[in-house]
């Protein structure tokens, strides 16, 4: 547990600056997660809620991140601005473990930022602080809003080579539930939302029982199983996948996707679905994300990894997950993402498309030896596993 005495010291250390309105930058440091907790929340972002769960959060990114376990200089844990020993701003550094081919590459992540509204103005004082940091490869920015994404192309960042990367594929799985979320999506009145999410249930489910817009696999057996279960398996496929082509891949060691989906509220909905015909050619990860003001239930595949992307195998796990997300009663699949030769694969299976109404991810390499290698879209394998998007 956090003391506020220790809160009070950490306050009057690594003073980066002072302006004239008595407001200071400094360091941000693992006593600060209840207050950044607090700060945040204020904002309007959900936050975990009690202190067990405030301290595990931040323990999680900062302490138990594989990340911090490597060699080296360590990359700051993020930068707090205060006036008169309050918070008015806070910028959150995430740390990820990638690599470059062999290569370790460090991914410093923009994550659970802003400022209070009578400060904003102050915002480059923290955007500054992130973009001049030492010891990361890369930085980047994997949730960026319309505001966010001006900050770093200020700062002289860039989108991921990909052009359809703000192109999101879906298949309808209930559509009576799936129309009645659009409807209070648009505030349509709810008679009238019942109405259409009744009549319209049966027709789209008759579509979808003739395999109309749905997923299909080849009916190989595909396991259903939990974080805990990730075993070495796992390993064996990031070697062989690593070993395919030289690119940027966020590290998929058994260890590290542990960790990442090991979170307590993110176990609770997420499942990985494991393509294993003697050894494990490839396995999807499924990730509950519902919008519950609109009633929409959603799943969404965070990750996508399979051996030389083969069709047949991807094929089968885009079918498994699309029949769990029916066993659960989701209305929706959601596929964000992933290199062109797998979404090629997707759009075989007749997706829905709708464009997300911004540019949702932003980069800058700090490493001149990888710029002009990101240039290429064939350098870049980025899924919702990639920056905070399934992490926080």
């Amino acid at each position: 547990m956090f003391s506020s005495s220790v809160i009070s010291r950490v306050r009057t250390t690594q003073m980066i600056e002072t302006d004239t309105d008595s407001c200071r930058l400094r360091n941000a440091s693992l006593e600060d997660g209840v207050d950044a907790t607090e700060f945040i929340r204020g904002l309007g972002l959900s936050m975990p809620e009690t202190r067990e769960a405030i301290d595990a959060h931040w323990r999680r990114l900062w302490v138990d991140n594989p990340a911090m376990a490597c060699d080296g200089p360590k990359p700051p844990l993020g930068w707090v601005l205060e006036k008169n020993d309050r918070m008015v701003g806070f910028f959150c550094n995430v740390p990820l473990l990638y690599y470059f081919g062999e290569r370790r590459v460090i991914v410093a992540v923009a994550s659970q930022w802003g400022l209070d509204k009578r400060h904003r103005r102050k915002i480059h004082r923290l955007a500054g602080a992130y973009f001049n940091q030492d010891h990361a490869d890369i930085l980047m920015a994997t949730t960026a809003n319309s505001s966010a994404g001006r900050i770093f192309r200020h700062y002289g960042a860039g989108r991921i080579p990909q052009p359809d990367y703000e192109q999101v594929l879906y298949w309808i799985i209930d559509g009576g539930g799936f129309i009645g979320a659009a409807m209070k999506r648009k505030n349509v009145a709810p008679f009238i939302t019942s109405v259409l999410s009744t009549t319209t249930r049966p027709l789209v489910g008759f579509a979808l029982a003739m395999g109309w817009r749905r997923p299909k696999g080849h009916e190989e057996k595909v396991d259903l199983i939990g974080v805990e279960d990730i075993d070495d398996r796992f390993d064996d496929l990031w070697k062989r996948k690593q070993a395919e082509a030289e690119r940027l891949l966020a590290c998929r060691m058994a260890s590290n996707l542990r960790w990442h989906f090991g979170d307590t509220q993110c176990e609770k909905g997420t499942r990985i679905l494991a393509h294993r015909r003697g050894w494990l050619r490839g396995y999807a990860v499924v990730m509950r994300e519902d919008e519950v003001g609109i009633g929409l239930k959603r799943l969404r595949i965070a990750d996508l990894f399979v051996e030389t992307n083969d069709e047949v195998v991807v094929n089968d796990l885009l079918s498994a997950a699309y029949e769990y997300g029916r066993e659960q009663g989701c209305h929706i699949l959601e596929w964000v993402g992933m290199p062109t030769d797998l979404r090629q694969i997707a759009h075989r299976h007749s997706p829905f498309i709708r464009t997300l109404p911004t540019w949702p991810l932003y980069y800058k390499t700090m490493d001149v030896g990888l710029t002009s290698s990101l240039e290429r879209q064939t350098a870049w394998y980025i899924a919702p596993y990639d920056g905070d998007t399934t992490l926080v």
